[in-house]
């Protein structure tokens, strides 16, 4: 899905919200929806579907589903940063699919909602190629490119995180969620090096050691669903 007419669904609806007459709904109800699972800058967004079922002002049962996406990470890479490489040519990454059995508590109207559930997570890999250069790595001296694939394995866990809803009055709905699965800890991680550099095990040691600590160093890695989008709820 191209993230043009992603943005422009979203768009397109938030303008009928403007335009259409309120609509009274009752505490039960249905909502489905569509969303983005990451900011969309430099063509990553992650598109989302959601649908679920509101039991009462204060629960909610429901699903999200994050389809598979391909974006280009470049000089943003955090994975390219921990690596301590120059010159970088490329980093692209393949996001595995994202799913999420979700209930949603709301303890007081208007106040932020806890998410609980079940979060999938499928394999995320990430491919960096770094071009033609001297380096020293480890001591080591080295000449030649390098390529290394990250493969983020795939994993499930339970999780805990909150969101926010903001109802209009004719059914439509703003949110955003974060949703980390916190007691599971980190994924695991393999790597795979290539290129014209032929690097020692221990010059591949030395840099999967400095890319491990950067991923083990920030809490966006651990499996979890990142959620804002549009949702229309509906008797």
């Amino acid at each position: 899905m191209n993230i043009k007419v992603t943005l422009l669904i979203i768009l397109v609806s938030i303008n009928s919200i403007k335009s259409q007459n309120n609509m009274a709904i009752k505490d039960k109800y249905w909502q489905v929806g569509i969303g983005l699972g990451e900011i969309p800058m430099k063509n990553s967004f992650k598109p989302s579907f959601t649908i679920g079922y509101h039991f009462n002002a204060n629960l909610y049962a429901g699903i999200i589903y994050q389809f598979k996406d391909k974006i280009s990470r470049n000089n943003s890479s955090f994975n390219v940063a921990s690596s301590e490489l120059e010159g970088l040519v490329r980093s692209s990454e393949n996001v595995g699919n994202r799913f999420m059995f979700q209930l949603r508590i709301t303890p007081l109207k208007y106040l932020p909602y806890i998410s609980t559930g079940f979060v999938f997570n499928g394999q995320d890999k990430e491919l960096m190629h770094f071009g033609t250069m001297n380096r020293i790595i480890n001591n080591e001296n080295y000449s030649g490119d390098i390529s290394i694939e990250q493969e983020r394995l795939k994993g499930w866990g339970f999780a805990l995180g909150l969101g926010y809803q903001y109802d209009f009055k004719n059914r439509f709905s703003l949110n955003f969620e974060w949703t980390p699965a916190w007691f599971q800890g980190y994924p695991k991680v393999k790597y795979k090096f290539s290129g014209t550099s032929n690097l020692s095990n221990e010059a591949k040691e030395n840099i999967k050691q400095k890319m491990d600590e950067g991923f083990s160093s920030t809490i966006t890695n651990y499996y979890k669903v990142f959620h804002f989008g549009l949702a229309y709820r509906f008797p």
